[in-house]
């Protein structure tokens, strides 16, 4: 069944960092031509295929496939099966570009796989039941749902199929699970390749693309949060010891690790909890 949701929207609710303006479930999608673009719209396709004509390119969009519109960018849109079913949702709000631009990743609109819609549609329908609830604060509530959104893009979103960073990160896991087991250890790139059977390089594209950091970076926090541990474990050590029982060669790199880090030194640290 059809329906549409669009809330009254107060000072207070333009104010938050993210808010709803519509929502849209089960929609027949009519053409929309918007020379002048509009709001932030995530539009997932449930049923049937459409395009979308953007900054001079045309995606098509099927089902399990989103599109993902940034404010004030021109667009069209328009169905190419009998119909096409979508939901949709209208957003703004003063933390939207930073949150996709610095979180997500994307800088401009496009087409995306979506490795779990039924997330993503749950969101959606989430908002409508808000605007049906006799509850007080939608605006809140529907921005709350609306951060949880777009966390599952980060999640659950990907130009290209079954690149999603969820995707990603299960491939990623025995890597992951690797490093846990043997931080201690000297770790290179090309031992850790092999773990999941990928060239040195193209593990530093998927990790990147993954965790948004380094791989040596990653290697990094595994290894501070280890000596922290053994910092309250063992309140004798020496920091020395600790720095090489942590996988650190070197203490005062170490030392500058962990500043870097925790913004305290070692010993700084550990007395503030003894």
């Amino acid at each position: 069944m059809t329906k549409r949701y669009i809330p009254v929207l107060t000072e207070l609710d333009r104010e938050l960092p993210y808010y709803v303006v519509q929502a849209g479930q089960h929609w027949l999608q009519e053409n929309v031509i918007r020379p002048q673009g509009y709001l932030y719209q995530w539009i997932q396709c449930v049923e049937g295929e459409g395009e979308l004509m953007v900054e001079g390119k045309v995606y098509r969009v099927k089902e399990g496939m989103a599109m993902l519109l940034f404010q004030g960018v021109p667009h069209e849109y328009y169905a190419v099966s009998s119909s096409w079913i979508v939901d949709w949702i209208v957003f703004d709000g003063h933390q939207v570009q930073s949150f996709l631009n610095r979180i997500a990743g994307i800088s401009a609109s496009g087409v995306y796989y979506v490795s779990r819609p039924e997330a993503l549609l749950a969101r959606i329908r989430n908002v409508l039941d808000i605007g049906q609830s006799n509850a007080g604060l939608k605006g809140i509530q529907c921005s709350g749902v609306m951060y949880s959104l777009l966390t599952d893009i980060v999640q659950y979103a990907s130009v290209l199929p079954n690149h999603s960073a969820t995707s990603l990160n299960f491939k990623l896991k025995p890597l992951f699970d690797y490093i846990e087991q043997n931080f201690s250890q000297p770790l290179t790139l090309e031992i850790l390749a092999e773990v999941i059977d990928v060239t040195p390089q193209h593990l530093c594209t998927v990790f990147k693309k993954t965790t948004g950091i380094r791989i040596f970076q990653y290697i990094h926090s595994v290894r501070i949060k280890k000596s922290k541990e053994l910092l309250l474990q063992h309140s004798q050590m020496h920091v020395k010891e600790i720095a090489y029982l942590s996988g650190f060669e070197d203490a005062n790199y170490f030392c500058s690790v962990f500043k870097k880090l925790e913004q305290i030194t070692p010993s700084q640290y550990r007395n503030i909890h003894f």
